[in-house]
C-alpha cells in the first residue's frame, strides 16, 4: 500500500496501519488499528489512541501504551481530518466486555469471543465503546491536546 491514503472499507486495512490526527494544538496524535472483523462487516474498525503526540504525522515503530480503544466507522479516519499514514508492529487489544455484565456478558479481544466473563472480569474490564464519527478526534484532544 502506498502512504498516505484515505481509505473507504475495512477491506484492505492492515493490523498495524495508523492515521494520526491534528489536535487542537496542532500536534499530531495517533489511532492504529487494533482489529477488522471477520465477517462481512465492511465498515467498522476497532482502533486505539496511543500515548505519542508528535509536530510530525509519522509514528515512529516502538511500543505504546493504548489511552483508548473503539469501534469506529471506517469514515471516522475521513471525518477527523486524518489519512493512513503507514504502519507499525500490530498492538494487541485492551480486553473488554460486550456488556455492563449479565449471564451472557462475554470477554473480547478485538472482535474476537475469547470467554464467559467471570466476576472479577465484570468488575475489572470495560465495556466495548462503538463510537460517532468524530468520537476519536474528540478523545484524542481530550486525553492529549495539552501535551
Amino acid at each position: 500500500m502506498k502512504y498516505p491514503y484515505l481509505p473507504k472499507s475495512n477491506q484492505k486495512l492492515k493490523l498495524g496501519e495508523y492515521w494520526s490526527i491534528v489536535l487542537e494544538n496542532g500536534k499530531h496524535a495517533f489511532f492504529v488499528f487494533l482489529d477488522i472483523p471477520k465477517d462481512s462487516d465492511r465498515r467498522s474498525v476497532l482502533i486505539g489512541l496511543v500515548d505519542y503526540v508528535s509536530s510530525s504525522p509519522v509514528l515512529p515503530d516502538s511500543s505504546y501504551e493504548i489511552l483508548w480503544q473503539g469501534v469506529v466507522h471506517i469514515k471516522s479516519v475521513n471525518e477527523c481530518g486524518g489519512l493512513v499514514q503507514g504502519k507499525i508492529e500490530a498492538l494487541s487489544p485492551v480486553l473488554e466486555l460486550c456488556s455492563h455484565g449479565g449471564v451472557h456478558c462475554r470477554v473480547l479481544s478485538g472482535f474476537d469471543t475469547l470467554r464467559m466473563a467471570t466476576p472479577e472480569d465484570i468488575e475489572y474490564l470495560g465495556v466495548r465503546r462503538v463510537c460517532g464519527f468524530k468520537v476519536p478526534q474528540t478523545m484524542a484532544n481530550k486525553l492529549l491536546g495539552g501535551s
